[in-house]
């Protein structure tokens, strides 16, 4: 979520709930289903390990009760995953069983927990940091990263520490983890992730405030990352502090945005000028930006988990169908950088983005 929120005086933020606590969701079902079953293969470059069967092991907690638009993709029409021309195989999850992890980070700037998605492979496996929105907990997306452990990602997933950071500090966060504290925590034989990590193959994302860190973290890691994905991502600026679409041409590898224009006018949440769009044209080729059509700021994330979201301007769109989206093409964009899936394609062919657009869920433009 967005700093707009300063604007509220403190007892207008407790009302409004605190963060991780349900508020609802602007135009969204709020309903639960199942997420499918079985999970489809074709990523390349992965673990060479036995896969277990899906769902096995100490599950991670799955979607957290998450829709994923099953019933939704099937009234729209849409070809099931892994059918010839359908939605590929992203939109369900992969051969790994998940498990989780808390890990305390301690940066220059500050100490905190950052939970780990583990899949079930022998390793080493690529890496994936994902920020959260502004003064939303890491909970709300967890559809994201147990679906990337799920295909064989390892994924660090840390509560935004809301005002107690600046913009400037988790993003050095963020940084410190990349460029140190992978390396470190691969190498403690006590951790839950020893031997784990590949530090060839790191991406980055993030949603909202948390989209412009990863970004801004990705402009000063050159050479270090493999690929960023934009959740909605706002370029926001306030007290001097920078903005990612400055020096975003500089970064080096192909980009992706997912994001909505509902909330570009009549609210702070996700402002015209601020944009994805807006960090999609500063961009340097190639870059992807796809949008989700009549969605709305908040329905890239879990409901339940939703802080403030009542604050947006309410889309309406289908809730679980652009969070179901908005994971299945973050997944197989990693799977495409960080595995080597060259089924996805460039502009997502392969990760039913035909499909999508015939049926009216996203647009897309890329270059």
């Amino acid at each position: 979520m967005l700093r707009f929120i300063l604007l509220f005086s403190t007892a207008a933020l407790i009302s409004c709930g605190s963060a991780g606590e349900a508020s609802g969701l602007p135009g969204g079902s709020g309903g639960a289903t199942d997420a499918g079953t079985g999970a489809a293969t074709g990523a390349t470059g992965g673990d060479s390990g036995t896969a277990p069967a899906p769902g096995t092991g100490d599950d991670a907690g799955g979607d957290d009760g998450a829709v994923l638009g099953t019933a939704q993709d099937a009234a729209a029409g849409l070809l099931p995953d892994g059918a010839p021309g359908g939605l590929g195989p992203y939109g369900s999850d992969g051969p790994y069983a998940v498990t989780t992890a808390a890990f305390q980070v301690t940066s220059p700037s500050a100490t905190y927990t950052t939970t780990a998605y583990i899949p079930s492979t022998t390793g080493p496996d690529p890496v994936v940091i994902l920020s959260s929105g502004f003064y939303q907990d890491g909970d709300a997306y967890a559809p994201y990263a147990s679906r990337l452990a799920s295909w064989g990602i390892l994924t660090f997933l840390r509560d935004d520490p809301n005002l107690g950071e600046t913009t400037p500090n988790v993003v050095s966060d963020v940084s410190y983890e990349v460029s140190t504290w992978l390396a470190t925590t691969n190498a403690d034989s006590t951790s839950a992730v020893h031997g784990k990590v590949d530090l060839t193959r790191v991406g980055l994302a993030g949603h909202s405030r948390g989209g412009q860190i990863a970004l801004l973290a990705g402009e000063g890691l050159v050479g270090k990352i493999k690929g960023i994905f934009g959740i909605d991502p706002v370029d926001t600026s306030s007290s001097g502090d920078p903005e990612a679409r400055t020096t975003i041409a500089t970064i080096g590898v192909p980009l992706a945005f997912i994001g909505e224009t509902t909330d570009s006018a009549a609210s702070s949440c996700a402002p015209a000028a601020d944009n994805f769009l807006v960090l999609y044209g500063a961009s340097a080729s190639p870059a992807v930006a796809i949008t989700a059509i009549d969605a709305d700021h908040t329905m890239f994330e879990l409901p339940a988990d939703c802080s403030f979201c009542t604050l947006c301007t309410a889309g309406t769109a289908s809730q679980p169908t652009v969070l179901a989206t908005a994971v299945r093409y973050l997944t197989a964009y990693f799977a495409r950088q960080l595995l080597g899936d060259a089924s996805v394609g460039a502009a997502f062919e392969g990760a039913g983005i035909d499909q999508d657009v015939s049926a009216g869920i996203v647009s897309i433009v890329s270059k």
